[in-house]
């Protein structure tokens, strides 16, 4: 049985004036895929609406529909391809982050953000480990506080 473990958390406040620039509001039909398994896209995603999943290794490792879900963090950090494929479950409607290295270079609190939300889904993980083993199960995952995403030019969320 796998454990997905995603984290709760957010990023800091975002100036109106950073998301057009940054933050581009994309469409996507269900079935699509966001970010292909082994693929270097050099983008980070913010869920705005809809369902996404998470394949692994051809095992669906989560789905996620909580709007302000961030994701393609960890392979532009680690500048690696990416560990999995994110795929629209139902029409999706994301914020796209492109060129993420240069955004978080020139924004590093924006990194330190992330850091902590990386942390926090270690910390995450562990206790969700230490559930399983015990016969339960962790939950959590790594979102956007409603008020940051608004910030991000979403008013409606």
């Amino acid at each position: 049985m796998a454990v997905a473990i995603v984290t709760r958390g957010f990023l800091p406040e975002c100036s109106m004036a950073d998301a057009p620039a940054h933050f581009n509001q994309q469409l996507f039909p269900s079935g699509a895929v966001l970010i292909p398994e082994g693929g270097k896209l050099n983008t980070m995603f913010v869920l705005r609406s809809g369902s996404i999943e998470v394949v692994r290794d051809g095992i669906v490792v989560t789905t996620i529909h909580q709007p302000g879900t961030i994701f393609g963090e960890m392979a532009v950090l680690l500048d690696a391809p990416h560990s999995a494929t994110v795929r629209a479950v139902t029409a999706v409607e994301v914020y796209v982050i492109p060129n993420a290295v240069e955004v978080l270079q020139q924004r590093p609190h924006l990194l330190l953000q992330i850091a902590r939300l990386l942390a926090k889904r270690v910390s995450n993980t562990t206790a969700a480990l230490v559930a399983a083993e015990r016969g339960g199960v962790g939950d959590g995952s790594l979102v956007l506080p409603a008020e940051a995403v608004a910030r991000l030019g979403d008013p409606s969320i």
